[in-house]
């Protein structure tokens, strides 16, 4: 035990008290690494002690009753350590989860009603062929790419018109299912006007239109191997890995800024006009567009030296950054996409992020800070530094499946959330323990974002009401389908909640999902918020919303109770619950339902999936 303790410690300090010279790598980066070090160490100790225990019957059940690979070899790496699975999810968890999941969105009491009394055995397959095919899933996972390439029109370069098209950009991605490879080599070879054309959004939101060019180079270079390959690469932007990165990155401490510079060379030839349509200046935009001459040089402006330190002797042409792969045409950027997509990174580090979002921890953790010097299986590492990859053969079997199927999302979404694995319960028998973790043991529950709270709230209280985005005139109804964190500009009650349950902005403020105090208490007292479920009709509550449709149309107490119930936690209520409910009614029925639902909107069962 104290062996172990001095480990925690020793890891915990290598972040703390590392590297003072690098201010640029993000602290919440750091965070996660200090965390993801300590589940990778009690994962790599547990497994090396696997003979002390006993073989685990229930994960080699699971192996030979599934044919998906991920459950053979998730559950043949448990049950060879020891490690005992949860039981699988029953219906109603399984229901909300994977509609929560794939749309942002609970289940209506009636989409409920009709998957729990359905009997058929490949019930589950089903619904997840019909959530895969609903507009829902596309305004989801718009909001999931949206969230990490952080476009707004908040930002100084972004207009109404630019972020409506890079939002449809998105949506038109997951709606057609288009192969993923094919959208990011449009989009790294965008080139264009801002407010047309679809891809342009992404550069212009990551330039800095005030400092050099070379500073717009290096920091859209650093956003797509952050955003394609996996790691950050904004460190040796400013300097040498080596004497800054060895706490951090052990591969990137072995980089340099030269390396860098060749990579970031693949944009040296697009070059953008800054314009405005109107006499003031009040609505910029911005043209890309590609030369056929030039290279990266460290040449800028004696007046306008930009935020990095000088780049002495930086005359490079490009080379990709692992490998030193060269462009075959002056195309630089069209060829930095193909290199790009060609790279079997590309598909393991989009197979990590997706396998993060659905069971919320990456096989590579975190997926935004691979450690190549760490990944491989088998590799030699300094003492404090465990092996990164929890499961590296599974990983390799999912970019294979990716690669396979023309890398579309939906054929890789389905095989996980049609795995055993996914499917496990968040309610674990017996000890847990933090190695667990990155066997993926148990389901791991998450509070619901900012957006799926609010989606779940007005569904479960039948008070959806529409929100018109910007001056596009467009109308929706969900918080998913809101294309940035600065809308619904027209309705502030709707801003308030959402950005009270830590939505962030995509410039200066974090997303988060951790539960707050202030949060919590925004939830439960809130006037908009109780509003919603309230039992007698005024000008502030639907006269069609949730409570007042089961008053009116309940055959009794029990039932009005269940169909709360249905609606709100996506489960029928257990007999204790409906005693105690039928025990403390007081007063109109309509008036006691109100209480029931706000409740429940309060519960746990709610707030987390």
């Amino acid at each position: 035990m104290r062996t172990r303790f001095v480990l925690m410690t020793s890891l915990a300090g290598i972040l703390t008290a590392a590297d003072p010279y690098c201010p640029r790598y993000p602290h919440a980066i750091r965070s996660e690494l200090e965390e993801s070090l300590q589940l990778d160490s009690s994962f790599q100790a547990y497994g090396k002690t696997r003979g002390k225990r006993a073989f685990s019957q229930r994960a080699a059940e699971f192996q030979a009753a599934s044919d998906n690979f991920i459950d053979q070899l998730l559950f043949a790496k448990m049950a060879a350590d020891g490690v005992n699975p949860a039981p699988k999810s029953g219906d109603a968890e399984f229901l909300r989860r994977v509609h929560l999941d794939l749309t942002g969105r609970i289940p209506t009491p009636e989409q409920a009603e009709a998957f729990l009394n359905d009997s058929s055995a490949d019930k589950r397959a089903k619904l997840v062929d019909q959530l895969l095919s609903m507009a829902a899933f596309a305004d989801q996972f718009a909001l999931f790419f949206n969230n990490r390439f952080k476009v707004t029109r908040a930002h100084e370069s972004i207009s109404n018109p630019a972020r409506d098209v890079w939002h449809e950009f998105l949506r038109d991605l997951m709606l057609r299912d288009r192969p993923y490879d094919e959208f990011v080599r449009e989009l790294l070879s965008a080139a264009g006007e801002v407010d047309t054309v679809p891809g342009t959004q992404f550069f212009a939101r990551w330039m800095d239109v005030a400092g050099p060019i070379q500073d717009s180079w290096d920091d859209i270079t650093d956003k797509i191997t952050t955003s394609f390959l996996g790691y950050k690469t904004e460190c040796v932007s400013c300097h040498n890995g080596r004497a800054h990165l060895e706490k951090i990155n052990l591969h990137l401490a072995r980089r340099t800024r030269a390396q860098f510079w060749q990579m970031s060379a693949f944009l040296s030839r697009m070059h953008y006009v800054r314009w405005s349509d109107d006499p003031i200046g009040f609505r910029p935009r911005i043209i890309l567009a590609d030369r056929d001459y030039g290279s990266y040089s460290g040449s800028v402006p004696v007046t306008n030296p930009g935020n990095r330190p000088a780049r002495v002797g930086a005359v490079v042409t490009p080379a990709y950054f692992s490998g030193g792969t060269t462009p075959k045409t002056g195309e630089w950027r069209q060829e930095l996409g193909r290199i790009i997509t060609s790279d079997r990174q590309f598909a393991k580090a989009t197979a990590n992020h997706f396998w993060d979002y659905f069971f919320g921890h990456g096989i590579v953790d975190p997926p935004d800070a691979w450690d190549m010097d760490r990944v491989s299986p088998g590799v030699t590492l300094p003492d404090d530094w465990p092996v990164q990859n929890s499961h590296p053969e599974l990983l390799e079997k999912l970019a294979d499946h990716f690669i396979a199927n023309g890398f579309r999302l939906k054929a890789l979404i389905r095989q996980i959330v049609l795995s055993d694995a996914y499917q496990l319960s968040a309610r674990y028998e017996g000890q847990w323990r933090p190695a667990y973790v990155k066997y993926f043991a148990r389901h791991d529950a998450r509070r619901l974002s900012a957006e799926q709270m609010y989606d779940a709230m007005i569904t479960a209280t039948r008070t959806e009401q529409p929100m018109f985005i910007g001056s596009s005139g467009k109308v929706v109804r969900y918080a998913n389908q809101l294309p940035d964190t600065t809308e619904p500009i027209s309705d502030f009650r709707v801003v308030d909640f959402l950005n009270q349950l830590g939505r962030g902005n995509w410039l200066t403020i974090d997303r988060t999902s951790e539960p707050t105090l202030l949060g919590l208490l925004f939830q439960m007292n809130d006037g908009n918020n109780v509003y919603r479920s309230f039992g007698t009709p005024n000008a502030s509550v639907s006269p069609t919303n949730r409570v007042l449709q089961v008053n009116a149309t309940a055959a009794n107490d029990e039932d009005a109770i269940t169909r709360i119930f249905l609606a709100t936690l996506t489960r029928h209520p257990t007999q204790a619950e409906i005693a105690t409910v039928m025990q403390r009614k007081t007063g109109p029925r309509a008036q006691w339902l109100s209480d029931l639902q706000w409740a429940l909107l309060n519960k746990l069962d709610f707030i987390f999936n």
